[in-house]
Parts: structure tokens; sequence; C-alpha cells
């Protein structure tokens, strides 16, 4: 089962600026009937938007793939609640959180900074 929460989002010009990011984390759920642990996502759509760069992708050779793996990253200017186990939703595709996502922040104490999160897709 999952679940989908809506987080206000900033305005500029009367409307949200950058690309729409659902965060999806996993969460325990009951057992299975041999006791082995189970889990859901829980969907977050989160409050701001975020600059997504499509990155590359690359094809891997392998004997009977054909592999295609995707790098994409999204820039917040704030930093969500993001974790290096979480899957994200952009334009309609899921990738995975690659890593702990970075927390930029200006040495000398100005607002500039912001978090980048890099992503991954593996079809195939």
């Amino acid at each position: 089962m999952s679940y989908v929460v809506l987080v206000s989002a900033p305005l500029i010009g009367g409307s949200m600026f950058g690309e729409l990011v659902t965060r999806r984390r996993r969460t325990a759920g009951a057992p299975d009937r041999y006791g082995n642990p189970t889990y859901t996502w829980s969907d977050v759509l989160l409050g701001q938007g975020a600059a997504f760069d499509p990155g590359g992708s690359r094809e891997p050779v392998e004997v009977g793939r054909e592999q295609v793996v995707t790098t994409p990253r999204l820039y917040f200017v704030d930093r969500p609640d993001l974790t290096a186990d979480d899957r994200v939703l952009v334009r309609g595709i899921e990738y995975a959180v690659e890593g702990t996502p970075a927390d930029w922040r200006d040495p000398f104490g100005s607002d500039v900074g912001g978090l980048v999160v890099e992503l991954e897709r593996v079809t195939g």
C-alpha cells in the first residue's frame, strides 16, 4: 500500500518553479506468513521544485543483456529530507538515489548552496 502526502510548494510569480519531485521511502510492513519482513513505499511530494539534469547514459556490454544505465542529478535550493535509501519520481520516471546527497554550503557564510542528489536508473 502506498500513501501520498502533499506538502505546500514555494511560489514565484504565482507558480511553482522547477520540476515536481516525489520522494518514495521504504517503510517496514507486517511480516509475511514465514516471519520475513515486508516493505511498502510511502510517497511524499516534496514541497519545492528542483533543477533536473538528465545526465548521461551508458550501455555496459554484457552477453545476452541490453542494459542501459542513466545517471541524472537533482539540484535543490533548500535541503529536502532525502537519503541514500530513497527513490524519487521525476517526470514520471522512478530513479534510485545513489549515495548520500551532497549538502553544499558557502564557506563564507552567505545563503548560497543547496542539495545535489545523484540518481540512477538501470533498465534491461
